[in-house]
Formats: structure tokens, C-alpha cells, sequence
């Protein structure tokens, strides 16, 4: 049986995510919650993505908080496990992290990422640190972990070399497919993980079901990516490929609306629509909005949009209300879909 590859939208931190926990409706009552049955079936989604480095503290039964995974919802989670924060340095490095962070993975997701320590941002230059802490994360998972959960071992690197060289020093670990991490925005990084399992012939053992590539949503990212889902059908692997990005929903943020593909220069085109508020609203002319097509409607780009016909109004988009932010996120989703 062929298979497709997964996206996960990556929407658990924000105002939608918020929306989505109460259940929240556009104005004609569809739903936030794309992933439910309450969704139109033609459209439904059940795939998500929730971080670990964000809610291990503050939501620590995020998927009862959210009601993912009641009788009627068949979602298939995805656990980040916070590596980008450590990185980042949102949250500090502690090794007593580890206990924490592979329970709430167990307790909330069906797939997980092992607890990596990326060499970027303030690890940048501190590969072979990271590599170490990232092999005792491995351990510690590996001996710790109960099976409810698929973990995926996931490899780092800068380049050819570096990912090789991560590949190399994790292989052994017996998890249940691969994660690639750094290689949103450099094709280079993208292809040198995909190499260093490829030429390590994971894609024949079976016990390998998954092969993740963190945080990409480019235009030559998904082409490829289907590519080498055809690929691994052909030799009949069981490797089901699948990726996560924010970017429908981070598009939002600086009020944009996609309408179309660029494959020539492998873009998203969008229309941008102007985000007003507070003192400013009074002043906004209904003129201004030159991407609607009438008072209160945004162009109808793919058949999904005509669901959220009556789901918002002018002033939603004018005001920036959840009902406006919540259209456009879902018609970015829809359109990547």
C-alpha cells in the first residue's frame, strides 16, 4: 500500500491554539478544530503538533486540556521535544529535564521527537557538546520509555560531515524511525540529513516506520518531500515521511493570504491585508482592503473558502478579531493542504 506524507501543522502556541481549546467557532459556526469530526469530513485533518518545550510546565495533559484524543477524535499527535527552546534559550539546560520531558512526550503525544540539543543559536559552534548531551538524552530515553509512544532519533549537523558524523554516533539506538533537525531554510542541511539515513540504509529496516523533517514548509521542501515518499513506496519501505511548520498560521501574523504557488522561484504568493487597530480603526476606509472583492469577503483562492463564507465579517479583518485571525489561518492551512 502507497503512502502519502504527513504534515503536522505546527498551531499549538497562540491565539488559535487558545481558540481551539474552547471549542471556538468562526461566526457561521465552523469550527476552529479542523482535526475533529465536528469539521467537514472532506476537509478534516487529524494530524498536529504540540511542543514539549512550551507546555511541560504550564498544560501537563495538553491533549485532555485541548480534547484531542476523545471517542471521536482519532488524532495522530506529534511531540516536539523542546530542543529549539533549550537552543534558543528559553529554557535552560538541566539534565533532571530529561524524566520530565519523556513523560509529558508519553503522556501527550502518539510520536516524539528524542530530547536533542540542536548546534545552533546559542549552541552555535558547540557541535560535539551538543552531540554528547544529545547521545545521554538518547540513553535516557531508550532505557526509560514505556512503548506507548513512537520516538524518533533525531540527527543535527551543519553540513555533509557533521550529519554523518551525528548519524554515526546514534545509529545504534533502536527507535522507531528518524527525525532530521536545522534543515528549515538550507537545502543543503535538508538533503545532508536525508543522505546520512539514506546511505545508511535505515529506509530498509523496518522497524524504522517514520522519517521527520523538522520545521519545513518551502515550496521545494514539499516537492521533494513527495518525492522521496514515491521513492521509499517504490522500494516498498515502511518509512512514512512526514514534516511540521507554523507557517500558515505565521503568515497571519503579518497578514498574509496565500492565492497562489511561484514554482519558477518556488514561493507562496500572498495577499497582504491591512492590520489596523485601536485608535487606528476609526480611520479605516473599507477602500483601503483592496484585497477583498466586496465589503467584508476575501477571495475565494481554493474550494475550501467557500466554508468560510459568513464565518467573518469586515471588521473582523479590520480589527484583527479571533474570527478574522482564525479565516485566514485556516484558509493558509487549507490551501498548503
Amino acid at each position: 500500500m502507497n503512502n502519502n506524507f504527513i504534515y503536522f501543522p505546527s498551531f499549538s502556541v497562540g491565539n488559535f491554539s487558545n481558540a481551539m481549546k474552547v471549542d471556538k467557532k468562526l461566526r457561521n459556526g465552523l469550527p476552529f478544530r479542523f482535526h475533529s469530526n465536528e469539521f467537514p469530513i472532506e476537509y478534516q485533518h487529524p494530524y498536529f503538533l504540540v511542543t514539549a518545550g512550551h507546555f511541560y510546565k504550564k498544560a501537563p495533559n495538553f491533549t485532555k486540556e485541548w480534547s484531542f484524543k476523545t471517542e471521536t477524535d482519532n488524532t495522530l499527535i506529534l511531540g516536539d521535544s523542546g530542543g529549539y527552546q533549550i537552543a534558543s534559550g528559553a529554557i535552560k539546560w538541566d539534565k533532571n529535564l530529561q524524566p520530565i520531558i519523556l513523560k509529558w512526550l508519553e503522556h501527550n503525544s502518539d510520536i516524539a521527537m528524542n530530547l536533542d540539543i540542536p548546534p545552533r543559536l546559542q549552541y552555535d559552534g558547540k557541535f560535539n557538546e551538543c552531540l554528547e548531551i544529545s547521545i545521554d538524552n538518547f540513553k535516557y530515553f531508550d532505557t526509560n520509555r514505556i512503548g506507548k509512544t513512537d520516538f524518533l532519533n533525531v540527527v543535527q549537523g551543519n553540513d555533509e560531515h557533521t550529519y554523518l558524523k551525528w548519524y554515526n554516533s546514534v545509529k545504534h539506538f533502536n527507535f522507531d524511525g528518524w527525525a532530521i533537525g536545522g534543515a528549515g531554510g538550507s537545502i543543503y542541511r535538508f538533503m545532508s540529513g536525508v543522505m546520512s539515513i539514506i546511505n545508511g540504509k535505515e529506509q530498509y529496516n523496518d522497524n524504522r516506520r517514520w522519517l521527520h523533517v523538522l520545521g519545513t514548509s518551502k515550496v521545494i521542501d514539499f516537492l521533494i518531500l513527495s518525492q522521496l515518499q514515491k521513492s521509499l513506496n517504490d522500494i516498498n519501505s515502511k518509512m512514512r515521511v512526514t514534516t511540521d511548520s507554523s507557517t500558515p498560521s505565521r503568515a497571519v501574523v503579518y497578514g498574509l493570504y496565500y492565492f497562489d504557488v511561484d514554482y519558477k522561484n518556488c514561493n507562496f504568493r500572498s495577499l497582504h491585508i491591512p492590520k489596523e487597530r485601536a485608535k487606528n480603526n476609526k480611520n479605516v476606509s473599507k477602500h483601503t482592503v483592496n484585497s477583498m472583492v466586496d465589503e467584508h469577503l476575501l477571495p475565494n483562492i481554493c474550494k475550501f473558502d467557500s466554508l468560510l463564507n459568513g464565518g467573518y465579517t469586515f471588521d473582523d479583518l479590520k480589527d484583527w478579531t479571533i474570527e478574522g485571525y482564525g479565516a485566514v489561518i485556516l484558509h493558509n492551512f487549507m490551501f498548503f493542504k
